[in-house]
């Protein structure tokens, strides 16, 4: 019988400041199988497959109609290269939108993932939610084929 390789993750920020570079998820709820670093704010793939990847933020109310917030980009580096695999983008006003992004990838054990701000810099928020038991800025995955 093949052992199983359980592989999963969640981590949250309660952050409230405009991302430059890297979104900072530095809070881990739980990490099985995989290593995600606090301090690079990056996972490292441990257990290949198909994971089921999500993550979001709430963007930051805009303090006049000219403040327009860019999105977000998923990268993976494999070796040498570094891939972008998804990306969250928005041009509006709108107050306290939380932007999401879900999808599945077959990673290969040793990959790098993390989110970083597209040239625009996001703002990350507390809102409401984290007044209560909700956390509106998170990043998980889990490997669905085990």
């Amino acid at each position: 019988m093949t052992q199983r390789t359980e592989a999963r993750f969640k981590v949250f920020s309660k952050s409230d400041a405009t991302v430059f570079g890297t979104f900072k998820y530095n809070t881990i709820d739980f990490n099985v199988g995989g290593t995600y670093d606090t301090s690079t704010y990056e996972y490292t793939v441990d257990n290949a497959g198909t994971y089921l990847i999500g993550y979001s933020f709430v963007k930051k109310n805009p303090w006049n109609n000219n403040d327009y917030y860019g999105g977000s980009i998923f990268r993976l580096t494999r070796g040498d290269t570094t891939y972008t695999i998804g990306k969250t983008k928005f041009y509006e006003n709108a107050s306290h939108t939380t932007l999401s992004n879900l999808f599945m990838y077959k990673f290969e054990v040793g990959d790098k993932l993390k989110i970083i701000a597209d040239n625009e810099q996001p703002k990350m928020n507390r809102y409401n939610g984290f007044w209560n038991n909700h956390i509106l800025n998170s990043w998980w995955g889990i490997k669905l084929n085990y």
